[in-house]
């Protein structure tokens, strides 16, 4: 894949972040509600996204549900990092580890999102898949109750909706 194409491919993911957002309600205890702290947006594993993420939500101040963004690096091997985190990004280079990772996520407000073959049968909330050169994403919509994430019925519309394998 050309560096420029995978560039496009992730600069449409990180704005996606922002876009899924949009149509998921978080619990009050994940503080939605107070401006003064940060959305975190964790990238946990080999960061796909190289500086894509701290341009457009450090450098250029985009905001995720009217609030500043941090953007947390966490490595694979540490997993207590994950808690505070509102959306998670699961790279595939935690294949490994993926049982380990939902383990913490599930049953919390966490928004997991990944993008390797497997990940929504495996529990993960979304998951990108390329279908005709496009694009697209899968949702594991029975997953969402459990970790209390209210998703809009337009977001479960425009996704492929997956369960558990």
């Amino acid at each position: 894949v050309p560096a420029q194409r995978m560039n496009d491919e992730y600069s449409w993911k990180a704005a996606s972040f922002e876009k899924f957002s949009s149509f998921i309600k978080w619990p009050k205890e994940a503080n939605i509600d107070n401006k003064s702290q940060p959305f975190v947006v964790g990238i946990i594993g080999e960061n796909p996204f190289g500086k894509i993420l701290d341009f457009a939500y450090v450098d250029r101040k985009y905001k995720i549900k009217g609030k500043r963004v941090q953007i947390r690096y966490i490595k694979s091997n540490r997993l207590a990092e994950i808690p505070g985190c509102h959306i998670l990004f699961i790279s595939s280079s935690c294949k490994d580890n993926l049982s380990d990772i939902l383990t913490i996520t599930n049953e919390k407000p966490i928004l997991t999102v990944g993008d390797t073959k497997g990940y929504a049968e495996r529990g993960v909330l979304i998951n990108f898949f390329i279908s005709k050169n496009k694009i697209r994403f899968e949702v594991n919509e029975s997953l969402f109750h459990k970790a209390s994430l209210k998703v809009d019925s337009r977001l479960l519309r425009m996704a492929k909706i997956v369960r558990n394998k």
